[in-house]
């Protein structure tokens, strides 16, 4: 591993000495940070999809499309499921937004609950990485997600209706989608209206076809704004609806999960005019009502029947000053987030079935929260910021007793010029997360995970400190970042294999073992125990021709990342494998084409309880490497005044067995095999 960043730094290093014409890049603001800064200027670590880079990556879900995003993988469970993992932190330690509002679901609590959001018509996701819990929760510890739909109008589209289309066709499953975005409007009001549908059958891999990996989904929305001459205030809803199968070990019980959605959002910004010290209010609010049920067959006979159903409404809201008195820059936010949540049904974790912990039938939470940060000019190439942020989480139970918790976190950067064309920064961070409900108190067999998992009350608050050093070019032919960092977790929870066997009611095993027939499930229990995370992340394009009618692109980007459990001296589970990616694309005046291959290299850093698993295949293992070979080439279209194109993608071209180390599906339901893509694209 060491051979092949080595030649990859020497390589980079001969390309930066010969460069010799700068080009400047547009400038790229990072709307999820609440100074908006430049990504020059942020002094954390960012990725920012949109444009033709989004187009060529979108995928069924948020984990699929992020996944070769530098320091992002993804759960994989299935082609439906499938969230972002940053830099081995994942779930409850990654808050995924939708324009800068939560989600309002419950994927964060099992690998098999999709998120509710779709990446064909949004318009653009930012990922910020380390310290992003100081505007968005200690939820964020690890990252932020946040898609960007434009749902909401933020300008006059008076004079400029239209809309956009998009439709494609996959090989390998089947797959047909479809989406339409319309808008219209006059100087004062502006709206647009969006809808998509998406339908596929089980996907083929190399093992075979993967049963039961079928779905279909749909949703509709609109959204209206007032523009004014110093701003804007909209309104928008949207509704998802969901319904697909979970492969793996339940396949032959075809269960399935039904999802929907329905979800309201107010936002406005305003400029103020005739303030000495306050530029600009910003407020954002959001509704989501939730819910979804698990369904399926009893040992592969019907009826099929509802296990479960999860229900969740809430309400989330941000009201940020933007203000500036005397050098100061900053932000003073506040921050609410009411949350209803309850699961139905006889499946449900919160059971207390053994009796270690008590049945909880509902939880009402309320989350308040105020934040500052403040940047500072320091002299003309160097620029300080800092912040810091406290909350407190109140929650009332049904079933046990109440409880009522405060965190806080804070963080400094830097960011300095060392010339025109590099910038270097970095950032000291400390965040606290209050442990989830379903750390304190499960206590009931989880089947996506196919274990019986058992929370802890005496977990206390998770605590991280990090530094982050990036170092980016954003000028010249040669453009891009290295990261570095490094963080310390005291109190992490996680679920720790304790040996033991329990079945679904959760009784123990008993001498002599279970009768015939019985579901047997590996009990895990949360502990905690002190951890640090490290890595790296590199990420690079180099434009070595530029002639007229066309341009040859150079792409490199590799990353890396250990996760030790310090109190035992051991590996943390699950954590992604070090990636290395090439990829070329030249461009034509309407032909565009290109290719890219990653490799993934063997995991073999595991957990030390890796071995128990009660022989259900979930069980951590080592995974071998593996190659991604992909291919993608689009032809622009005129016709009339409406511009598109139409595009096809080789996804996996040599047929290769891909398993996601992160995936407690990775055996039975590998990534897909050898397939295309053809589709169109088209703005009107």
């Amino acid at each position: 591993m060491k051979l092949y960043f080595t030649a990859f730094f020497i390589s980079t290093s001969l390309v930066f000495s010969q460069e010799k014409q700068i080009n400047e890049l547009d400038a790229l603001t990072i709307e999820s940070s609440p100074l908006n800064p430049v990504t020059g200027e942020s002094t954390q670590a960012w990725s920012v999809l949109d444009g033709q880079k989004l187009e060529r990556v979108r995928a069924n879900t948020l984990g699929e499309t992020l996944a070769n995003e530098p320091g992002i993988s993804q759960s994989f469970f299935g082609p439906s499921s499938s969230r972002p993992i940053i830099r081995g932190l994942d779930k409850n330690r990654i808050r995924i937004l939708q324009n800068g509002v939560g989600s309002f679901d419950v994927s964060a609590s099992s690998e098999d609950h999709a998120v509710p959001v779709d990446a064909l018509l949004i318009d653009r996701i930012e990922v910020l990485r380390g310290s992003s819990a100081l505007l968005y929760g200690g939820s964020a510890i690890g990252g932020v997600v946040n898609v960007i739909d434009r749902s909401i109008p933020t300008r006059s589209y008076a004079g400029s209706s239209g809309g956009t289309l998009r439709s494609s066709y996959n090989s390998v499953n089947k797959g047909w989608n479809a989406g339409a975005i319309g808008y219209a409007g006059s100087e004062l009001l502006s709206f647009q209206i969006n809808g998509l549908s998406r339908d596929f059958s089980e996907y083929n891999s190399p093992l075979g076809k993967i049963k039961n990996s079928m779905g279909e989904s749909s949703n509709i929305g609109f959204g209206g704004s007032h523009i004014m001459e110093n701003g804007y205030a909209g309104l928008s809803y949207s509704r998802y609806e969901n319904t697909y199968g979970i492969p793996g070990e339940h396949a032959e019980n075809k269960s399935r999960i039904e999802m929907k959605s329905d979800r309201f959002e107010a936002r406005s910004e305003i400029e103020i005019i005739n303030s000495e010290w306050l530029q600009s209010i910003e407020v954002n609010l959001g509704y989501g009502d939730y819910q979804h049920s698990e369904i399926g067959m009893e040992d592969g006979v019907l009826p099929f029947e509802t296990h479960s159903t999860y229900l969740r409404e809430g309400i989330e809201g941000r009201i940020v000053l933007m203000h500036e008195v005397g050098p100061l820059t900053g932000a003073l936010g506040f921050h609410g987030y009411l949350d209803d949540f309850k699961i139905q049904g006889e499946e449900s974790i919160f059971a207390g079935s053994s009796g270690t912990n008590p049945a909880i039938s509902s939880e009402d939470s309320r989350r308040l929260a105020i934040f500052l940060v403040e940047e500072f000019q320091l002299n003309e190439n160097t620029q300080a910021n800092g912040g810091v942020r406290w909350e407190n989480l109140d929650r009332d139970f049904a079933g046990a007793a109440d409880r009522d918790d405060s965190a806080w976190s804070a963080s400094v950067g830097l960011a300095h010029e060392l010339s025109e064309m590099w910038n270097i920064s970095g950032n000291l961070n400390y965040s606290e997360r209050l442990p989830e409900t379903s750390e304190l108190y499960s206590d009931g067999a989880h089947h996506a995970t196919e274990g019986y998992e058992i929370g802890n009350p005496a977990l206390n608050r998770e605590t991280a400190v990090g530094v982050e050093v990036i170092l980016r070019r954003t000028v010249g032919k040669v453009t891009g970042q290295v990261s570095g960092f490094y963080t310390e977790f005291k109190n992490y929870a996680f679920l720790e294999d304790t040996g033991v066997e329990r079945d679904t009611e959760g009784n123990l095993e008993p001498v002599g073992g279970f009768p015939a027939g019985t579901e047997e499930l590996p009990e895990r229990v949360y502990e905690s125990a002190k951890a640090k995370f490290y890595g790296l992340e590199i990420e690079i394009d180099w434009l070595v021709l530029e002639n007229p009618g066309w341009s040859l692109l150079l792409s490199a980007y590799g990353d890396t990342v250990r996760a030790k459990n310090e109190t035992e001296g051991s590996n943390l589970p699950r954590i992604s494998p070090a990636r290395l990616g090439f990829g070329f694309e030249i461009e034509q005046e309407k032909l565009n084409f290109g290719m890219d291959l990653k490799r993934t290299f063997k995991q073999d850093k595991i957990s030390e309880h890796a071995g128990s698993g009660g022989g259900h295949g979930h069980a951590e293992t080592a995974t071998p490497a593996h190659s991604m070979l992909n291919a993608f080439a689009s032809y622009d279209l005129e016709v009339l005044d409406s511009k598109g194109e139409v595009f096809v993608r080789g996804y996996n071209l040599t047929d290769e067995l891909a398993k996601v180390h992160t995936s407690f599906l990775k055996d039975s339901a590998p990534l897909p095999g050898r397939s295309v893509e053809i589709g169109l694209s088209f703005n009107f």
